[in-house]
């Protein structure tokens, strides 16, 4: 089983009850596969880049999961088919789902949110921290030529 994340796009002229069919459907399809969801995130109606299928807003879902390659292949089969779904996109996120490690990794980022708030709730709004602060990057431009080598 491995560990996948997919964001789809559905047809933003959806009654909210169409929509939640959609996400059930597609949340089904993997669940009776043996899939393992770990989250499932609608983030609502947003507008697109770029006009998709003639639409310029989506409703956009993302779900986080363990499955098998043939379970994955069968959704991506079906988003194919169905006409209310916009725009999909599956990525491989590791050759191995461990939930439980996904369950820990969750948990420590919440407790880390938490105190977080706790600090900036009490005012003490010290970066101790693991994160270290970086320099802004620069973006690289064609014409830089002190990092070429192109020097003369």
């Amino acid at each position: 089983m491995r560990h996948y994340e997919t964001l789809f796009i559905i047809n933003p002229d959806l009654s909210e009850e169409e929509t939640a069919s959609v996400v059930e459907k597609f949340s089904a399809i993997l669940t009776d596969r043996g899939s393992n969801m770990v989250k499932v995130d609608q983030w609502g109606r947003r507008r697109l880049a770029y006009e998709v299928k003639k639409f310029n807003k989506g409703f956009y879902v993302l779900f986080e999961y363990g499955a098998t390659p043939e379970a994955v292949a069968e959704m991506e089969r079906i988003f194919k088919i169905d006409e209310r779904v916009i725009r999909y996109m599956t990525v491989k996120k590791d050759d191995l789902f461990d939930a439980e490690a996904i369950a820990r990794a969750e948990a420590e980022a919440a407790a880390k949110a938490a105190a977080r708030a706790a600090r900036a709730e009490s005012g003490q709004d010290d970066d101790d921290d693991d994160e270290e602060d970086e320099a802004p990057r620069r973006r690289r431009d064609e014409d830089d030529d002190e990092e070429d080598g192109d020097e003369e």
